[in-house]
C-alpha cells in the first residue's frame, strides 16, 4: 500500500469519527442530556489545545524508528541472529492471513503488557495521563484523537511485536519475505479500533458490541468502562482476549454504567497533565474555557 494512500485513510476515518461525535453531541444536548452549549472560546480552546497535543506526540514519534524502519532493522538482527542469509521470498495466501491475524492479537498482547504494567504505573502514569483527563470519551478530545507521549508506549510495543513475527518467520525460512503491506493492513485496523473504541456515536451501536465480542476485538462499550474513574479493568486497547485471560475483562452487558463516570477521580486539566500537575490552570481560565464539561475539577465543583 502506497504510504500517502494510508496516511489519506487513516486521516478520512479519523475526520469521520470526530464529525459523527459532534453530532452526537449536538443531539444530546437538544434532548438535554449533554453538558451544554460550547462558547466559541471553549471551542478555540480545545483546538489548540489538540494542536499542542499533536505537536507533541508527531514531534516524539519522529525521534525514533517508524514501522517500516522497524521491520528493516527486526529483519537484519534476525538474519544475523539465525545466521541466515535467504529465505522464500513469496507467501501463500493463507500464510498471509494467518500471520496477519497472529502478529494483530499477539501485538494485542504487548499493548495489554505495557498499557496495564507501564501506562498504569505510578512512576509512568505523566504518560498516560492526558488520555484518562476527559469525562467526555469522544473522538474529538484532546488526550484521546491525539496523544502527547503516545511515543512511550508506541514504540516499545511496536518494536516487540514486530521483532517476535519477524523471528518466527525467520525461523520458518520465509524471511525474505515483504511484510509491509500486511503490517500495514495490522496497523490500519488497529488504527480503526483505536478510533471507534474512542467514540460517542458508535458507542450507542450495541450491533457492533454483539458483532466483535465473539472474537476478541475491543469494542466500543468495553473500553469505556477502561475509561471510567473507579474501574481497573479491559486495558486491552485492540483485543480484549487478554483481559479475559488474565482476569481484568469487565462486561459492559453485566454492569450499571450509571453507576460510573468517566475521568479521573482527582482535580486535573490539560495544562496539569504537560506539567506532571506542577502548573494548573487558573480557576478563571477553567470557567471562561468551561473545562468543568471535560475534567473533574474539585475547585469549580465545590463552588
Amino acid at each position: 500500500m502506497d504510504k500517502q494512500i494510508y496516511l489519506i485513510i487513516l486521516l478520512i476515518g479519523q475526520l469521520a469519527l470526530i464529525v459523527l461525535d459532534l453530532r452526537e453531541r449536538h443531539r444530546k444536548r437538544h434532548r438535554g442530556t449533554s453538558d451544554g452549549r460550547l462558547r466559541p472560546g471553549s471551542v478555540l480552546f480545545l483546538v489548540s489545545t489538540i494542536i499542542i497535543y499533536g505537536g507533541i506526540q508527531f514531534g516524539g514519534l519522529a525521534l525514533v524508528p517508524n514501522a517500516e524502519e522497524l521491520l528493516v532493522l527486526s529483519r537484519q538482527y534476525v538474519d544475523q541472529l539465525l545466521g541466515i542469509s535467504g529465505g522464500s521470498g513469496g507467501a501463500g495466501i493463507s500464510l498471509v492471513l494467518l500471520t496477519g491475524a497472529a502478529g494483530f492479537y499477539f501485538a494485542g498482547l504487548c499493548d495489554y503488557l505495557f498499557h496495564r504494567f507501564i501506562s498504569h504505573s505510578r512512576p509512568m502514569w505523566f504518560s498516560h495521563e492526558n488520555h484518562h483527563l476527559t469525562t467526555d470519551v469522544s473522538a474529538f478530545m484532546p488526550g484521546l484523537c491525539v496523544r502527547p507521549f503516545a511515543v512511550i508506549i508506541v514504540f516499545p510495543t511496536s518494536a516487540a511485536a514486530i521483532f517476535t513475527v519477524q523471528l518466527a518467520l525467520g525461523a520458518a525460512g520465509h524471511n525474505s519475505w515483504n511484510m509491509m503491506p500486511m503490517l500495514y493492513s495490522v496497523i490500519l485496523v488497529q488504527a480503526a479500533v483505536l478510533g471507534i473504541t474512542h467514540s460517542a456515536f458508535m458507542r450507542r451501536c450495541w450491533w457492533l458490541h454483539k458483532l466483535l465480542k465473539p472474537i476478541g476485538i475491543t469494542t466500543p462499550q468495553e473500553h469505556w468502562l477502561h475509561h471510567t474513574a473507579d474501574l481497573e479493568c479491559n486495558y486491552g486497547n485492540f483485543t480484549i482476549v487478554w483481559d479475559r485471560v488474565f482476569g481484568t475483562y469487565v462486561d459492559p452487558e453485566k454492569i450499571d454504567i450509571q453507576e460510573h463516570r468517566a475521568g479521573l477521580d482527582y482535580d486535573q486539566d490539560f495544562l496539569g497533565t504537560l506539567t506532571f500537575g506542577r502548573f494548573k490552570l487558573p480557576e478563571r481560565l477553567r470557567r471562561r474555557y468551561q473545562l468543568d464539561n471535560f475534567c473533574y475539577l474539585e475547585t469549580l465543583r465545590s463552588n
